[in-house]
């Protein structure tokens, strides 16, 4: 009889080169639940700063892609999106250490660590594997990591990295045994997707739209909101509404306050100047379904319509996360 067991793992150390990036190969046998990441650096500050960005050391990694068979981009987002905005794990909600970032900014070298998990699984679902990432068969599986610099994670002053800093990287898999006849018992019904857009809001606007990705199905919309004080920190001051809809059909639509009233009572804290507007979560862990995932695979053109008090610094960054539906399900 077939049967299911789980298998965590280190892959690699990636090495931090300023302003570069790195590419690692990553296994290619099991399903995988999550791929977790760990920041881990030394931040030398030889001349003072004004400050430590509020999102430090997040900033180290701008942005973070697994690619499948060399075209297939499963996952596109900034490092901040799978650490402090990573909801589902509700690792800042529950008071888990996100981040650790310096103590201060003036001269010194300080240790610095980020946590964060690309994941697969719907970690809130009836069934969480249905959306695990079958690696089996793939001729290439790849992530690919952009590298900053060690002053990103300060406002002002002089920084360099002291000793070598990496990215750990760790799978959580699981591996689905096949029967006699060779054939899964079970196999993953759904393959999620994460994509990221920037968009400058260098005026006001009540009527401010960015497209979504078309074609799938949405689950949720994350936003984060800079730049109001200052350029690159999140703000709270920018959204004042926000709606999902394709032509009539709007299925969100509320005030940037009460948005992040209702997030936190469906995830509990999320940091300041991020906003999620989540088509699936109506309940804890185990109680969603992909039923209720927003259908837009015949629409016209599904948009995020945002109400923004823009300015010369000021910006938003949208990341999508959707689902594609395995052709039997």
């Amino acid at each position: 009889m077939a049967k299911q067991y789980r298998v965590i793992r280190k892959i690699n150390s990636m090495p931090i080169t300023a302003n570069g990036f790195g590419t690692l190969d990553l296994p290619r046998d099991y399903d995988y639940e999550a791929i977790g990441l760990v920041i881990r650096a030394s931040l030398q500050v030889t001349v003072n700063g004004t400050a430590v960005r509020a999102e430090a050391p997040c900033q180290l990694v701008p942005r973070v892609e697994v690619i499948a068979d060399g075209k297939n981009n499963l996952y596109s987002a900034p490092f901040w999106h799978c650490s402090l905005g990573n909801v589902l794990r509700e690792i800042t909600e529950s008071g888990a250490r996100a981040i650790t970032p310096p103590t201060n900014f003036t001269v010194a070298t300080y240790a610095v660590e980020a946590n964060g998990f690309v994941d697969f699984a719907t970690l809130d679902g009836v069934r969480p594997k249905d959306s695990n990432f079958r690696s089996r068969g793939l001729s290439l599986f790849q992530l690919r990591l952009t590298f900053g610099a060690a002053g990103d994670a300060f406002v002002g002053g002089t920084m360099n990295y002291s000793g070598t800093p990496v990215v750990d990287v760790y799978a959580l898999q699981c591996v689905e045994e096949t029967d006699a006849q060779g054939n899964y018992v079970t196999s993953p019904m759904a393959l999620k997707k994460v994509s990221y857009q920037e968009i400058a809001l260098l005026a006001s606007n009540a009527n401010q739209q960015q497209a979504l990705p078309a074609g799938n199905l949405i689950r949720s919309v994350l936003m984060r909101t800079d730049g109001s004080v200052t350029a690159g920190e999140p703000s709270t001051t920018v959204l004042n509404g926000f709606q999902l809809a394709n032509g009539i059909d709007v299925r969100f639509n509320l005030s940037g306050n009460n948005m992040r009233s209702l997030n936190n009572g469906q995830f509990g804290y999320l940091t300041p100047g991020y906003y999620i507007a989540d088509m699936m979560r109506a309940g804890g862990p185990g109680t969603n379904k992909l039923s209720d995932l927003w259908d837009v695979t015949n629409a016209a053109q599904p948009n995020a319509i945002m109400d923004v008090v823009g300015g010369a610094n000021v910006k938003a960054q949208l990341v999508t996360t959707e689902y594609i539906l395995a052709a039997a399900a």
